[in-house]
């Protein structure tokens, strides 16, 4: 076995080991992102609020949305392992 094969199956126990939401961690954070931002929005225009603040608000939610992004990181996912395999079936032959 080589070690590339050895990597791959390395790869693989990881990713069947990991919890699902940390394959797509980044698309958990982006949607919780966008649920905070859609009840706020809703909350605010059902209450007297200045909609400028409504907007600042909104604004602060998806930079924080975005920070939380930049921050957070991805597990291993099943297409990564398939581009490690084919980088290295390329530059093997």
């Amino acid at each position: 076995m080589s070690a590339d094969e050895v990597l791959v199956d390395v790869l693989r126990a990881q990713l069947a080991a990991q919890p699902w939401w940390r394959t797509s961690a980044n698309t958990v954070t982006s949607a919780v992102t966008l649920g905070v931002n859609a009840v706020w929005l809703l909350v605010s225009f059902g209450v007297d609020v200045d909609p400028m603040v409504i907007a600042v608000v909104a604004a602060l939610v998806q930079l924080l949305g975005v920070v939380g992004v930049k921050l957070t990181p991805n597990g291993v996912t099943a297409r990564q392992i398939d581009e490690l395999e084919a980088y290295v079936g390329r530059h093997r032959a």
